[in-house]
């Protein structure tokens, strides 16, 4: 039974340990290394003065 649940043990910290690699070097390649924005939706925020002019 003790086997079992360290082979359970070893196979789980294995997989975690994959993960976080794979997870840093994704972020490490794609997105740290991204400087410019190439995806996604641009909004440019222009702000018009608009001037009332009383008319009486």
């Amino acid at each position: 039974m003790e086997e079992g649940r360290r082979k359970i043990r070893a196979c789980l910290i294995f997989v975690v340990a994959v993960a976080v690699i794979i997870g840093t070097i994704y972020y490490v390649h794609d997105v740290k290394g991204s400087r410019k924005v190439n995806e996604g939706t641009l909004i440019e925020n222009t702000m018009e003065k608009i001037v009332l002019t009383g008319t009486s």
